[in-house]
């Protein structure tokens, strides 16, 4: 069961756990908006619900339903237009500046997995995004920086391949060479959502198990 931290006549908002899909995939296992149509039943209301972004089966954090047709059609043009606010914490290896990083990424189906490529490539899409570094430790594995993404486009894996193309893999994302292996999931959580539609103000934030390896290295006061 997903802890619901937003909901109106118009969308809900969960923390979505890691190792669950957030909407019904080829697999048939069970997935985060079917548990929460389920979940709404049982207290009553409307179980419909309509996808409008997604998080990677590997990835927790805030991920938004809308309730409606038309609600799910504002929050899809939004989201294209850039008028969803979309953050997310990540630790990585070593450090990173703060900044814009534009790249051109192609999506490999076979790998299953995003590849920095030129701008001529068949298929590139433009990928951008913001960094922020928040914090850093020295541990027995190396540096480790604690980061704040704020996302410009949303391109398959693209936070993952971005930041380890600039040799700081996400930890635990081995998909994208990390080789600590002290977590067995990418340390990437969705941390913010804001967004304005149909009269309503959405400006939510939550953050990730503090207790829990890699988050665990930096204090509370590091997210901001």
């Amino acid at each position: 069961m997903s802890e619901i931290i937003y909901k109106s006549k118009n969308a809900v908002v969960i923390n979505k756990p890691v190792g669950i899909s957030s909407q019904p995939d080829r697999s048939g296992a069970g997935d985060a908006m079917t548990l929460l149509s389920e979940q709404l039943s049982a207290l009553g209301e409307s179980g419909s619900l309509y996808p409008v972004h997604r998080l990677d089966n590997v990835v927790g954090g805030l991920i938004v339903y809308a309730r409606s047709k038309k609600a799910a059609s504002e929050l899809s043009s939004l989201i294209k237009e850039l008028g969803i606010g979309k953050e997310y914490y990540a630790v990585i290896e070593g450090c990173l500046p703060d900044g814009e990083y534009s790249d051109y990424l192609v999506k490999d189906t076979l790998g299953n997995r995003a590849r920095i490529c030129g701008p001529t490539d068949r298929d590139a899409k433009l990928a951008t995004l913001t960094l922020k570094a928040l914090a850093s430790v020295e541990t027995k594995r190396g540096v480790r920086s604690l980061v704040k993404v704020i996302l410009h486009t949303g391109r398959f894996h693209q936070i993952r391949a971005q930041l380890s193309s600039r040799g700081a893999a996400i930890i635990g994302d081995s998909k994208y060479g990390s080789r600590d292996f002290m977590t067995r999931t990418p340390a990437l959580f969705s941390c913010a959502i804001k967004a304005n539609f149909l009269g309503e103000d959405i400006n939510l934030h939550a953050l990730p198990s503090l207790d829990k390896y890699p988050w665990n290295l930096f204090s509370a006061e590091n997210y901001i």
